[in-house]
């Protein structure tokens, strides 16, 4: 698994600077055809596989990443980096490759697209959340982006952003994200009703809680669909 995305550094809010991390692809194999999507709450842990200077110039890489670009992506001109995975991506891996049929996440072959209700990277999400509450530069980037990520959904769709979903801030986002896969991208494992969901991150579905009733009826209710 290969992971491209777009960075920025220093946002700046309480004397700290703060990373900017979007359209997250996990790429496997020779293809880059896009098999899933996933949405979550942000931006974790991962970080540059060269370092922040060497964002990716091979001509061919590019062919392929360009054709995800947002307009405002092309306008700005933005780099594509490769990243290091996380275990959160591992995870999203894992529950691609069980839905999928096959028989380890080294055997897909495609695009899982990761997308977030907010791009704010920080691992710790009480920190992430103060702080893009309190920061309208980051928020006014998320919103321009928002409707792209929503156009860009191809099934199938996994929501992950947990109780996210349900605070005053996201819950509009989420509920966007949710009606758009119940009726664009056939996702029936969802219920129908929003507040009827619970939105497990990946982590939670295969590492934490795996083995709990609740986690792995969803789990296979989203991998036969």
């Amino acid at each position: 698994m290969r992971v491209y995305t777009h960075f920025k550094k220093n946002i700046f809010f309480d004397n700290k600077p703060w990373e900017y991390r979007w359209r997250t692809l996990l790429q496997f194999g020779s293809s880059w055809k896009i098999i899933g999507s996933v949405v979550m709450k942000n931006p974790g842990s991962a970080n540059y596989l060269n370092g922040n200077n060497h964002w990716i110039e091979d001509r061919d890489i590019l062919s392929h990443l360009e054709s995800f670009d947002y307009l405002r992506d092309q306008v700005c001109g933005e780099k594509w980096y490769e990243f290091h995975s996380d275990t959160t991506m591992e995870c999203v891996a894992e529950l691609f490759a069980q839905k999928m049929g096959v028989r380890d996440k080294s055997d897909l072959q495609g695009v899982v697209q990761i997308f977030n209700l907010f791009y704010l990277r920080e691992q710790d999400s009480g920190k992430a959340l103060k702080a893009i509450t309190a920061m309208p530069s980051a928020r006014k980037i998320d919103d321009e982006i928002f409707m792209d990520d929503i156009r860009a959904l191809k099934s199938p769709v996994y929501l992950g952003f947990g109780k996210l979903a349900k605070s005053s801030v996201f819950r509009e986002k989420a509920s966007a994200f949710f009606y758009e896969a119940k009726k664009e991208h056939n996702a029936q494992y969802l219920n129908a009703d929003f507040d009827d969901n619970h939105f497990y991150h990946p982590l939670a579905l295969m590492r934490y809680r795996k083995n709990d009733l609740r986690y792995s009826t969803l789990r296979d209710k989203f991998c036969s669909c």
